[in-house]
């Protein structure tokens, strides 16, 4: 189970986009596809909030992953900066961060584990990889020694 405390450091973010969009709890749980009290634990901090949870609130409310959880850059992502992003190649470095939590039997950070997923998305943009293979078993064993 979660403590509040680690999750103090960004929930009140959530509430920040809510009263920006002059949603109710209700409406932003509504909004996001979660339930109203999934939605009132993550403003206050009482639950861990779930990649879907972040993703969702990317995809219907453009607000910037990285803002949400470490409060760095601005709230909402500038539409054409939003559709520039190669979602596969996201998508893959999400998957790769959870493989590298799974790797190392606890959970990173939420600090850490935004700023890992910016590094891998970035390292497989200026590598020009397909978004499957930033980073192959071989490569996540050498990062983990």
């Amino acid at each position: 189970m979660s403590s509040p405390d680690s999750h103090a450091e960004y929930n009140h973010r959530f509430a920040q986009v809510r009263q920006h969009f002059e949603l109710s709890q209700e409406k932003m749980a509504r909004r996001i596809g979660c339930s109203l009290r999934a939605y009132a634990n993550y403003e206050r901090g009482e639950r861990a909030t779930p990649v879907e949870v972040i993703r969702a609130l990317y995809d219907t409310c453009s607000v910037d992953p990285v803002w949400l959880l470490t409060g760095e850059g601005t709230m909402i992502i500038d539409r054409d900066v939003r559709y520039r992003l190669n979602q596969r190649v996201l998508d893959s470095a999400v998957a790769v961060a959870d493989r590298i939590e799974r790797r190392l039997g606890q959970p990173l950070k939420v600090q850490k584990k935004a700023r890992l997923i910016g590094l891998l998305y970035e390292q497989s943009q200026l590598l020009g990889e397909a978004g499957d293979g930033i980073l192959d078993d071989a490569r996540l064993r050498k990062l983990m020694r």
